[in-house]
C-alpha cells in the first residue's frame, strides 16, 4: 500500500517534470495483491527470463487494468487492506475479475493533494455505498448527490453510471480485462 503511493508520488512528480519538457506522459496505473507466488529464472536455451508466476500476480494485473474502467489510479485488494489496517481507502466493489468466478473486494487507497495518503475517510462516498450495497433504491441519489458535489470524481461517476445503467448492488461480474 504505502509502495503504491509513492510510486503514484513520483510518477505524478516525474510526469509534471517531463511536461514542462514538452513531453506528455500518460496515467500510471497501479494494482496491489497479495499471495503466493514463484518467483525465478524460467525458460530454456533460447528464452530465459526472470519473473514472478502465480495467480497473486495475475490479480494484480487485472486490477491494473481495472484502473482504466473506473477512472482510477490505483486499485488494491481486500487481502493488501486487511493488511495495512491504518489505510485510508474507500470500497469500489466486490469484483469478479476476467477469468474468475469469486468476487474480490476492491478498495481505492485515497491521497491528498500533496501525493500523501489522505487524513481521514471519505464518510459520504461509504454511506453512499452502503446503500448501493444493500440494493436500496436511495442510492441512487445518494451518488447523485455526490457527483454533483465532486464533478472530478471518476469514482463516483463511474457508480452512477452502473445505478443509472440498472445495475445494483456492489458485486460487480467484469467482462474485458
Amino acid at each position: 500500500y504505502a509502495c503504491a503511493l509513492e510510486l503514484l508520488r513520483f510518477a505524478q512528480r516525474y510526469a509534471e517534470a517531463q511536461s514542462r519538457s514538452g513531453l506528455a506522459l500518460g496515467v500510471t496505473r497501479i494494482g496491489v495483491h497479495a499471495g503466493e507466488v514463484i518467483v525465478g529464472n524460467f525458460g530454456g536455451a533460447a528464452i530465459f527470463d526472470y519473473r514472478a508466476l502465480g495467480d497473486p500476480v495475475n490479480v494484480a494485473s487485472r486490477l491494473e487494468s481495472l484502473n482504466k474502467q473506473l477512472g482510477t489510479q490505483a486499485c488494491v485488494s481486500e487481502s493488501i487492506r486487511a493488511a495495512c489496517p491504518d489505510a485510508v481507502t474507500r470500497p469500489i466493489g466486490r469484483m469478479v475479475l476476467v477469468g474468475r468466478t469469486s468476487a474480490l473486494l476492491v478498495h481505492e487507497p485515497l491521497v491528498a493533494e500533496d501525493g500523501l495518503p489522505a487524513p481521514s475517510r471519505d464518510q459520504a462516498y461509504e454511506a453512499a455505498y452502503e446503500l448501493m450495497a444493500r440494493d436500496d433504491p436511495a442510492a441512487v441519489a445518494a451518488f447523485e448527490q455526490l457527483a454533483a458535489e465532486r464533478p472530478g470524481d471518476a469514482l463516483v461517476a463511474w457508480q452512477l453510471r452502473r445505478l443509472r445503467g440498472g445495475w445494483t448492488g456492489d458485486r460487480i461480474v467484469l467482462d474485458e480485462k
